[in-house]
């Protein structure tokens, strides 16, 4: 292709290509921003509570005090100054609870609140109003994953969502932080087009296109022209600018098209899923001792073998860190984890041992497909800060993987061997994941940032370039 037709090319896509660039790269700015600039909790530390034999054995005889249908989940949890038992049927109800002592028994509400206060420091009586959420919503979008969540609203205009099952804040906002995460959504993702998803797609092609176009041909025209051609003024930054950024911004367009193609045709892999329901156990024989001096996060009624069962006792972990960089980064929840059967005859039980357990039930698979078991005890871009639960254990099969939170007993996720590609693509292409270890996450976010300023500045010469031949 002749340089004149090249240029020419260039030109005509500056208008379309240029401005998808501007747009995107706004948007992109706004990310790091509104992680910089919005609320943060003051702590991500779950509460922890302290347990006996004798807590153990309060909590089998309130389960046998009264008929309960079959449950899927059995949690001791801390509430307030007291330990409550946590009834789990599904993931969509609100949960119950039974208090072991004569204090009344908190609902799923009043559990929302007080834990909103605890990851918040706002006082309970500041709060105006609680809503069960069972679908996101703009200030709660489907990046969290969690669901059902309640939104706990403060008077000062602070919002917190708070997943009762696992104890955690699954989010948290203000009206500040919901419009720039919308403007994000709406001219980043383009989400005001999932309505008519095929419009989504020709759009989201052009657009795309055009960018990705109108960089190549720049990149041509830097391989075709003189490299030592006298240039002046907007011309000479505009040439500079595009040798340091063409490599990044193609890069950066292909993981986005990448990553939006893909979701166009990715196969529905399960979510979030809790065990089957069982029916709990009347007899009790818990005759080993538990250190009472111990703090622990929770304690799980668990069924192994479909025949034996475990208090798994969650032992908590003192090297938490509260701060925002720990919470993005992960941390372990628990050092480790306590099985006390119920009978004098279960068998020892350990972790691993029970996560193979899940992880067979829930693919359905013998423990001789499930393949490289290990402990998840950071986030990544296999297993990423939106899922809340650290650690986890993941095990590979031939078609993908799964990922098992012991604590509860759920599958926490499943993906296939084709989003694991996507993922890293994703995650350290589009995100820069890759400069994280090196310049840490708040150091890659500056280096994005200062790449999106740079990257207006050329589309704006370019504009201005071409406004001036006219």
């Amino acid at each position: 292709m002749r340089i004149s037709t090249l240029i020419r090319w260039h030109r005509i896509l500056l208008w379309l290509g240029g401005i998808t660039l501007m747009i995107f790269a706004l948007t992109g700015i706004s990310h790091p921003i509104m992680s910089w600039t919005g609320p943060q909790a003051v702590t991500m530390r779950t509460p922890s509570l302290q347990l006996s034999g004798n807590t153990l054995q309060q909590a089998m005889q309130q389960l046998a005090a009264r008929p309960l249908p079959a449950q899927a989940l059995v949690k001791l949890v801390p509430y307030r100054e007291h330990t409550v038992l946590q009834l789990s049927r599904d993931l969509t109800s609100p949960r119950q609870y039974l208090a072991l002592d004569n204090s009344p028994a908190p609902t799923d509400e009043a559990m929302a609140i007080w834990l909103a206060s605890h990851y918040s420091g706002q006082a309970e009586q500041d709060v105006s109003s609680v809503t069960l959420l069972s679908a996101f919503n703009n200030a709660y979008p489907t990046v969290n994953r969690l669901l059902p969540v309640y939104q706990v609203d403060y008077h000062n205009g602070l919002s917190l969502y708070i997943h009762t099952e696992s104890l955690s804040m699954a989010g948290i906002t203000n009206p500040y932080k919901t419009s720039i995460q919308a403007v994000f959504r709406q001219f980043h993702s383009w989400q005001w087009l999932d309505a008519t998803p095929r419009l989504k797609m020709v759009i989201m092609a052009i657009l795309l296109g055009s960018a990705l176009l109108l960089t190549l041909s720049g990149a041509w025209l830097l391989l075709k022209l003189p490299f030592t051609a006298k240039r002046r003024g907007l011309r000479r930054w505009h040439y500079a600018l595009s040798w340091l950024l063409f490599m990044p911004v193609t890069l950066y367009l292909l993981s986005g098209i990448y990553h939006f193609s893909y979701k166009q045709v990715a196969v529905e892999t399960a979510g979030l899923t809790l065990p089957a329901m069982q029916q709990l156990p009347v007899a009790v024989d818990t005759a080993q001792s538990i250190d009472a001096t111990a703090m622990y996060n929770s304690a799980s009624l668990v069924l192994a073998n479909g025949a034996n069962w475990y208090w798994r006792l969650s032992e908590f972990n003192p090297q938490q860190q509260a701060d925002r960089t720990s919470r993005f980064n992960g941390q372990q929840s628990e050092k480790g984890a306590q099985f006390i059967g119920l009978s004098a005859d279960a068998p020892p039980l350990d972790d691993k041992h029970y996560a193979q357990l899940l992880a067979q039930q829930f693919t359905g698979l013998s423990a001789a497909e499930l393949t490289k078991q290990s402990l998840v005890t950071r986030f990544g871009p296999d297993y990423d800060f939106r899922n809340k639960r650290l650690p986890v254990w993941q095990f590979d099969y031939a078609n993908g993987r799964v990922f098992i939170d012991a604590v509860s007993g759920q599958l926490v996720e499943q993906q296939s061997r084709a989003s694991q590609w996507e993922r890293y693509s994703f995650s350290f292409v589009h995100k820069w994941g890759m400069l994280q270890p090196l310049l840490g996450r708040e150091g890659r976010d500056m280096l994005v940032v200062g790449f999106m300023v740079l990257l207006l500045t050329m589309a704006v010469m370019g504009f201005a370039m071409r406004l001036r031949r006219r």
